[in-house]
């Protein structure tokens, strides 16, 4: 179960700030990457709900985390696009959506103190991202942040888990619109990942604008 044995680290220390970052997406066959980093309220951590890594829950306990994270923490969601994917490819896109959600943490608490804080960013997984690609927004903040991956972070930091949680939800109603836009694909279950049934409707189908048709295994199983 996580823990906030990394956030407690941080409550004396009114320079430096701890953010959990996870993403989804990264695997699917359509839709976007989202990545979410949040920040949990000191002032909350004795009172906070049953958080645990979001693949270990139930979509209703995700949910009700969703619908009442604002009361104890802030969030920020960064996205990379069907298009962003097909062109810059999944590592780079997963990156770039991180470095947004991050960047929007920045100015947030930027916007709410006078104080030059900097950002000990917690990611989930063991690969470091490579925000040097898109130097322009990295050029932001590069000088103010420091990257830190943990291995099943998702699992063991409170912040991560959190993240991984409003990043899925936020994924998932994404998903739940385009069913309704196109139906026979049945996004509300599988959101874009690559399960029998989508494999079979694509065939049947096609792909739509929202299918990253040079992703594998679409690019080679489909030819498109």
């Amino acid at each position: 179960m996580p823990n906030l044995f990394e956030e407690k680290k941080y409550l004396f220390n009114s320079e430096r700030v701890m953010i959990g970052v996870d993403e989804v997406g990264r695997g699917c066959w359509a839709g976007p990457v989202l990545s979410c980093a949040s920040y949990i309220y000191p002032s909350k951590f004795l009172n906070l709900p049953k958080i645990n890594d979001s693949k270990k829950m139930s979509k209703k306990h995700r949910r009700d985390i969703l619908a009442s994270s604002s009361t104890f923490s802030t969030s920020a969601i960064g996205c990379s696009t069907v298009n962003e994917i097909e062109n810059f490819g999944i590592n780079a896109s997963n990156d770039l959506a991180a470095l947004r959600a991050i960047l929007l943490m920045v100015q947030n608490f930027s916007f709410n103190t006078d104080k030059k804080l900097f950002f000990d960013i917690f990611f989930d997984g063991n690969r470091f991202p490579k925000f040097e690609i898109f130097k322009n927004l990295y050029d932001l903040i590069e000088n103010r942040i420091k990257i830190y991956c943990i291995v099943k972070g998702d699992s063991k930091i409170m912040s991560i888990a959190l993240a991984s949680i409003i990043a899925k939800e936020t994924r998932d109603t994404i998903m739940y619109r385009q069913h309704v836009l196109c139906p026979y694909y049945n996004f509300k279950n599988n959101v874009g990942y690559g399960t029998k049934e989508h494999r079979d409707m694509i065939m049947k189908h096609g792909t739509t604008k929202i299918h990253r048709r040079n992703f594998k295994p679409i690019s080679t199983i489909f030819g498109t």
